[in-house]
């Protein structure tokens, strides 16, 4: 166990290992991750700094969706009106959420302006929720893939671990969905 936002802790825990995924949440419940948002960057940070101390390790980060490109160069997160109500009616959650968005988006920046062994993974659907493992779903770049329900926990998990066994986006982002 790691403290997520200490790169001497984080250093610590991962040294020998071949592969970490991080896959954290900034708090508990909806408006402690609003208010913890900027933890997403610290522990982007971290994650770097201890890579830096341990540059054999791979990161799988899992991140957010809001910073998929819904046409060419544009993200989700920009698109305005359409990013607020897919947070509010789609999503379910506030508007401020928005904050947790642009922090995710900032942390895959950091891992992005960094010259370590990372990878960023994107659910397509803004969220993961429990469900059945079908091993059927689709896998993108940085374009958001439309048309599917939430993809289920153990569908990411699956796409983790293909990730891991052989690495197809070394440095690089990718998304799933149905």
């Amino acid at each position: 166990m790691a403290d997520w936002l200490d790169a001497g802790s984080i250093a610590d825990a991962i040294a020998g290992l071949d592969v970490v995924v991080s896959a954290v949440n900034a708090g508990r419940g909806i408006a402690d991750t609003i208010a913890s948002a900027d933890n997403f960057v610290v522990g982007a940070r971290a994650m770097v700094a201890a890579l830096d101390r341990q540059p054999r390790v791979r990161l799988i980060a899992v991140g957010g969706a809001g910073s998929l490109e819904v046409t060419p160069g544009t993200q989700l997160l920009d698109t305005g009106a359409q990013f607020t109500r897919t947070l509010t009616e789609v999503l379910d959650v506030p508007a401020e959420y928005a904050q947790v968005v642009r922090a995710l988006r900032d942390a895959l920046n950091i891992y992005r302006l960094s010259n370590r062994n990372w990878t960023y993974l994107s659910p397509s659907s803004g969220r993961i929720n429990p469900g059945e493992r079908t091993g059927r779903f689709r896998i993108g770049g940085d374009q958001l893939l439309v048309g599917g329900p939430d993809i289920s926990a153990e569908d990411v998990a699956v796409a983790i671990l293909d990730e891991a066994e052989l690495p197809r986006f070394v440095q690089r982002r990718f998304t799933v969905g149905y």
